[in-house]
């Protein structure tokens, strides 16, 4: 019995041995791998502390310039812009310094830190010594605050898309803000340019500028200054699309104003939206074009134009900040096409002799036209005058052409697939005998 339990007390110290020996040995074959492992998790520390690094550098404030162009929903941002500046300001941290629209204004809202662009422009892009004018302290006095505060700003104004490059004292007006700005928003100013496809842009932009009307949110109509009297008294004659799309694109003559944004991009055969990414690409820190139609894109989640344009160059707390506080009952800027039709058919009635009373104001014959024409010919539209289909292809080809520019890595499928709406292109003035007794 004694040699027995003297023999298992040999065979566990045996084991122990053998255990201590692997112990050693496993030690020293893992020491390799523990080195390579705490390498890695330094690694993966040093990865991490360079994305917090760079996530903290791209919450610092922006700084965003919205220049437009004009009829790319502009005033509708503007608007929304006015109505929620107070909750963007103090729940984003977003100070809004454009245009101020009066309507869109809450009862109790103030204007503190508010900036007219316009004001800019006129005081000294053009006439040059921005420095001395008024209009460049105020917003030089508003970046120092609003940076030390360390807010966010958007300057919005299509001013700045029609602004004149170089002003007459020979100073770049884009170097100058572009200076002015990285002084208080170093590396951090976004130019926001939204793009509408072109044969939608140039349509609407061709709306605004032969729509008779005033803009406004109300009911009334009212006829522009320039459009009040007739023609043959000194009034400016309402054009057809397609003669607006043949004198200013087609058959273009040479000696138009240089430094109309338009002008220049159609003469180097570019989309306004790139001519302008190329004009403000070396006097900022990034240009970001918007595209309007993913903008207006359907969403379940309460995204909107606006939504998206805070999301895409501000915050995405911006974008939430906007959707918690709208309001359900705030139609916001109304500014609408307006269809002319009924004012060319007064113009031509009146030039025609078919007015009774040729003493009539014009813009009586136009609304009487636009409220009682349809139901008086019992139908829903009038006789059309179009462009020939050469000339629509044409149309067609270069806003496919000014989009692959744009957007190139779009699959071709996709663009092929762009069709020109239907539109009222012109009316056939003469086409329609009606004796007016007004």
């Amino acid at each position: 019995m004694k040699k027995s339990r003297g023999f298992g007390k040999s065979t566990r110290s045996s084991k122990a041995v053998a255990l201590a020996i692997g112990l050693v040995a496993l030690t020293l074959l893992l020491i390799p791998y523990i080195y390579q492992y705490e390498n890695v998790i330094k690694l993966m520390f040093d990865i991490k502390d360079a994305q917090r690094n760079r996530s903290s550098s791209s919450t610092k404030p922006m700084f965003v310039l919205h220049i437009g162009p004009p009829k790319t929903a502009t005033s509708a941002i503007q608007c929304d812009l006015t109505r929620y500046r107070k909750e963007l300001y103090e729940s984003a941290s977003v100070a809004y310094l454009g245009r101020i629209y009066g309507h869109c204004l809450k009862s109790e809202d103030g204007k503190e830190h508010s900036f007219d662009p316009k004001s800019l422009i006129d005081s000294c892009f053009e006439n040059g010594n921005c420095k001395e004018q008024d209009a460049w302290k105020s917003l030089e006095s508003e970046l120092a605050y609003l940076s030390a505060q360390k807010k966010h700003v958007i300057l919005s104004g299509e001013s700045f898309a029609k602004m004149q490059v170089i002003s007459r004292n020979h100073d770049d007006n884009r170097k100058l803000l572009y200076d002015l700005v990285n002084k208080y928003y170093p590396g951090r100013m976004r130019v926001a340019i939204v793009y509408r496809r072109y044969y939608e842009w140039l349509y609407s932009h061709w709306n605004s500028r032969n729509k008779p009307f005033v803009n406004g949110n109300g009911d009334d109509v009212k006829y522009l200054p320039t459009h009040r009297n007739w023609p043959s008294e000194g009034g400016k004659r309402c054009s057809t699309f397609l003669s607006y799309y043949m004198e200013r694109i087609v058959d273009k003559q040479p000696g138009s104003k240089k430094d109309d944004y338009l002008n220049i991009a159609e003469a180097n055969q570019v989309h306004p939206a790139e001519y302008l990414r190329g004009l403000w690409r070396n006097h900022s820190s990034e240009v970001q074009v918007l595209n309007l139609r993913e903008m207006n894109a359907p969403s379940e989640d309460g995204g909107d134009t606006i939504s998206r344009f805070l999301r895409s160059t501000v915050t995405p707390l911006a974008a939430k900040t906007y959707i918690r506080s709208k309001d359900s009952g705030f139609a916001g800027r109304r500014n609408p096409s307006r269809n002319s039709d009924y004012d060319m058919l007064a113009v031509a009635a009146h030039e025609n002799g078919l007015l009774a009373n040729i003493t009539i104001p014009r813009a009586k014959v136009g609304i009487f036209l636009e409220e009682n024409l349809m139901k008086t010919l019992n139908t829903t539209a009038l006789p059309l005058k179009c462009p020939t289909e050469e000339l629509l292809k044409r149309f067609l080809q270069k806003s496919l052409h000014y989009e692959e520019m744009l957007y190139p890595s779009q699959s071709d499928s996709k663009l092929r697939s762009m069709k020109l709406p239907s539109t009222r292109q012109s009316r056939k003035t003469n086409s329609v005998t009606l004796t007016l007794m007004l």
